[in-house]
């Protein structure tokens, strides 16, 4: 099969689909820090079974994708408890700081180095800030700012009150700015 055409199948799929898988694995998922992993497995698989199969074989591309990504957040779950019971000293929190600096290092532009390397410093010790907080707070923010997710569409997809909702989304960000503002 022409790469090109199983590409551009991908990339409608991708487009059409990724703001739904991300919605999806967020609500899902157990801790933020998975989140790419996931995303990127499900749409690696995607792109594999456009390869194999055919560009006719999917018929519904967003069940599809959903179907992926359910498949790989169990098998990610599942993962985790053998090797659990096989290394019983997992340290996750290890894993994301090395994934953090991996992020932040391949960012750095040649120009404005100073600026980039002051920001992204920052932007890190927002997102160390972040982490620190509750599973619950994380999910919040990453469906509000990042799948830009009404507060009511997060409160009935996390089954909680909207006000629930507010107060971890205005009590986040009023810490953040008093901890990293300018002012701060």
């Amino acid at each position: 099969m022409d790469t090109q055409v199983v590409e551009e199948k991908f990339n409608e799929i991708y487009d059409n689909t990724y703001h739904q898988c991300l919605i999806y694995v967020i609500s899902k998922c157990n801790h933020t820090s998975v989140i790419p992993d996931i995303i990127q497995e499900t749409y690696l698989a995607l792109y594999q079974i456009l390869k194999d199969k055919g560009l006719n074989y999917i018929k519904n591309p967003e069940a599809y994708v959903i179907r992926i990504a359910k498949s790989k957040i169990y098998n990610h779950y599942s993962l985790k408890e053998k090797v659990k019971s096989i290394i019983p000293l997992f340290d996750i929190n290890k894993e994301e700081k090395e994934y953090n600096q991996a992020d932040i290092n391949s960012e750095l532009y040649e120009n404005e180095i100073e600026i980039t390397v002051e920001n992204k410093e920052v932007l890190s010790a927002i997102w160390r800030f972040l982490q620190s907080k509750p599973q619950k707070v994380q999910k919040v923010f990453y469906l509000f700012y990042y799948a830009e997710l009404t507060i009511p569409e997060i409160a009935q997809l996390m089954h909680l009150n909207q006000s629930t909702i507010k107060n971890h989304i205005y009590r986040t960000t009023h810490e953040i700015r008093k901890k990293f503002g300018k002012d701060g």
